[in-house]
């Protein structure tokens, strides 16, 4: 005979399981500093692509101004403009990334707990529907 509780206690580990099953494992296998340490390495990157591009934006958008502005000859003032801008980019843009994957890996983390303690109490109740058959 088919047990509905268990069916119930299945179907919730199959909804969580399709949900975000395959990113809570991912990101459950690691530590959490090594996961926040991969995601900002990744942020850099990824910050430094979009940087890049948002300044290729500007120098089409500003392009008459930048003749001018390099007609007087002020380079290392422009790189140092684009150097300090680019530090603070980044500061905040990995600042961001490294709240963002904390906040990721703690609400993985207690969805695995609650995953885990469904699957806890699924298989105390395969074990004593065992030790109640050996009887």
């Amino acid at each position: 005979m088919i047990d509905q509780s268990r069916v119930c206690q299945m179907s919730r580990l199959a909804m969580m399981e399709s949900e975000a099953g395959k990113n809570i494992i991912r990101i459950c296998s690691w530590r959490k500093s090594d996961y926040v340490i991969m995601q900002v390495i990744k942020g850099f990157f990824m910050g430094t692509v979009c940087f890049a591009a948002v300044l290729v934006l500007l120098f089409c958008f500003m392009w008459d101004d930048l003749n001018q502005y390099f007609a007087d000859a002020q380079y290392m003032e422009f790189l140092r403009r684009v150097m300090i801008g680019y530090a603070v980019f980044m500061a905040v843009y990995l600042l961001i990334c490294a709240l963002v994957a904390v906040r990721r890996y703690k609400k993985y983390r207690n969805i695995r707990r609650l995953y885990l303690k469904y699957l806890k109490s699924l298989g105390r109740s395969y074990a004593s529907e065992r030790r109640i058959r050996r009887v």
